[in-house]
């Protein structure tokens, strides 16, 4: 039996709200990997962000689309540590983590680490990019970055973790940037 229009009509309205219920309903793996990449920011922005798998190689790999400017990531290193980063920031990751000479040039970033990250430290207490037989880990508290070259010696900001709470961050290369140790989901509107 041949369809008739007003059939035509209602199959027509269907078939995209069908697209996006199916988008809508994660796997579980992705349910999980979702809430844990949420947990990188504040609800008010982690909610109507992004979501995707940031690959060791730098690839990006879209879970969820948003819709505020910010993706959500978890790194892609043994801390795993939830990531939230407006679209500066998060090119500044991307290049960082395929270990590009220097991040792309552009207006400066801001991320969130509302559960920490880690670092890597030579026994020097220089805080470098990558792990080596002489590194160790270092926990690093929820905080928050901007991400924009910085010079210590301009700006007196010390350059390593202290009692202030601020420091550059892997300064003297095209990755310094500023640290915050202040808990990002405590950042009031």
């Amino acid at each position: 039996m041949p369809l008739t229009c007003a059939r035509c009509s209602a199959v027509l309205l269907i078939l995209p709200s069908l697209a996006l219920h199916a988008q809508a309903a994660p796997t579980e793996a992705q349910a999980e990997f979702i809430k844990a990449a949420e947990a990188g920011a504040p609800a008010r922005i982690s909610s109507k962000a992004a979501i995707a798998r940031l690959e060791p190689t730098g690839k990006l790999v879209p879970v969820r689309p948003g819709s505020n400017g910010f993706t959500c990531t978890l790194m892609p290193d043994e801390s795993t540590a939830p990531l939230c980063a407006d679209e500066p920031a998060l090119r500044w990751f991307v290049a960082a983590v395929s270990r590009q000479p220097k991040p792309p040039a552009g207006a400066p970033g801001v991320a969130y680490m509302g559960k920490g990250g880690m670092h890597y430290e030579t026994p020097a207490g220089e805080i470098v990019m990558s792990k080596s037989a002489g590194t160790k880990d270092v926990e690093e508290p929820p905080h928050w970055m901007l991400l924009t070259p910085l010079d210590p010696a301009a700006t007196g900001i010390p350059t390593r973790p202290n009692a202030g709470g601020s420091y550059i961050m892997f300064a003297g290369t095209p990755y310094a940037h500023l640290m915050v140790y202040q808990d990002p989901k405590l950042l009031k509107d």
